[in-house]
């Protein structure tokens, strides 16, 4: 797209050093549509550096923690080196997201928006125990929830209440396979942070949406192959149909019913056929170049939608054989000696398939090489 057919009164904010794959496929996107936009690195060995967006890099941050002085200072860098009537934060973190709507006000007074809905929807869809409770009462499945005992039913996974803890932590999900998991996690963590549900095998699916701020709908799926070890980051994703399933509808109904706008990610499992709503993500997500090698790029529809570009994207699809993998993922989840969470197929179905998924790899491209070699010789 040429440079006319964007909106030169703004630009775009990336805080790197979070999230890189999705920030990469975000970076690759706004290099397609030449648009204004700046980084703001993590810190001075930000993986960013490893790529062809280093010269994008206006700022770093002078701590990994979120402070509002050191981003307020790196914002004004950033507007003393580009002039903009606007500049928009991309969504592209849940710790950032949730920063920047608790500041919006001072953000907003320095001319930066990041472009979400009120800080209560974000809440209601981002923490899972309510978004679990919003989807029973929309007569969406949840996986069966249960009481902390020792005799309790295993596997299991307990989830956190809400993002933060009582004193401020960030909590993660634990999958609790056995009794020795279990006693670990009872011992090491505050029960009140968490609530237990049933561990659901079978089929891995990602909804994947980007509502407009008129009511519009872009839609793509996902469906989820290999996962690194403990539901950490998917290594290994395929193209699906799923969104134009009943199953959606009953998504598409209930965001609209909010009133929510912006990008969301719901995970699904299906087992014998039946679909169990896991989390929702309102933010940037990992294989994010799934969608955006496809042709259904949802990051155009963010981009349309906050004005940066004036064509809306149109939705078509590359084929059915579009595939997402990560092999630097593999090989850290190799190195740390734990298994990988097959949803589909097997270890030796993943080999056979290595040297053509290689091709697929999400940082084995130009602009990336670097960064795809550093994985190879990283040894943490």
């Amino acid at each position: 797209m040429p440079m006319c057919d964007q909106i030169p009164s703004k630009c775009i904010i990336i805080f790197s050093g979070f999230n890189p794959r999705a920030v990469v496929a975000f970076l690759r996107t706004l290099r397609k549509h030449d648009i204004k936009y700046a980084v703001i690195a993590k810190s001075k060995e930000d993986i960013i550096f490893l790529t062809d967006y280093k010269n994008k890099v206006m700022a770093v941050r002078e701590t990994p923690e979120l402070d509002l002085d050191d981003i307020l200072s790196a914002i004004k860098k950033i507007q003393k080196r580009i002039v903009a009537e606007q500049y928009v934060i991309a969504p592209t973190t849940e710790a950032l997201n949730r920063f920047v709507l608790n500041n919006r006000d001072v953000f907003r007074r320095h001319r930066c928006d990041i472009s979400l809905v009120e800080k209560s929807i974000y809440m209601l869809i981002s923490d899972k125990l309510s978004f679990s409770r919003l989807c029973r009462k929309n007569n969406i499945a949840i996986p069966k929830e249960q009481e902390f005992s020792f005799n309790m039913q295993l596997p299991a996974v307990a989830k956190p209440r809400q993002y933060f803890s009582a004193k401020g932590v960030p909590l993660s999900p634990y999958i609790l396979k056995n009794d020795v998991d279990l006693e670990c996690f009872i011992k090491g963590n505050r029960l009140e942070d968490y609530y237990l549900q049933e561990y659901v095998e079978g089929r891995s699916f990602y909804l994947l949406y980007y509502f407009t701020k008129d009511g519009g709908i872009y839609k793509y799926s996902q469906e989820n192959i290999v996962q690194q070890a403990d539901g950490k980051s998917m290594v290994y994703a395929i193209t699906s149909d799923f969104h134009f399933s009943e199953e959606s509808y009953k998504y598409e109904v209930m965001f609209k019913k909010l009133g929510f706008h912006g990008l969301v990610m719901i995970e699904i499992r299906q087992r014998n056929g039946k679909n169990y709503m896991i989390e929702a993500n309102p933010r940037f997500w990992g294989p994010s170049q799934l969608f955006v090698d496809s042709g259904c790029n949802l990051f155009e529809a963010w981009l349309y939608d906050n004005g940066f570009i004036r064509t809306p994207p149109e939705f078509k699809s590359n084929g059915n054989d579009i595939e997402y993998f990560w092999f630097g993922g593999l090989l850290q989840n190799y190195r740390q000696g734990k298994k990988l969470m097959f949803h589909k197929g097997k270890e030796i179905d993943l080999m056979k398939k290595l040297p053509t998924l290689l091709e697929s790899d999400v940082y084995r491209r130009p602009d990336t090489m670097q960064l795809f070699i550093k994985e190879l010789s990283d040894e943490h």
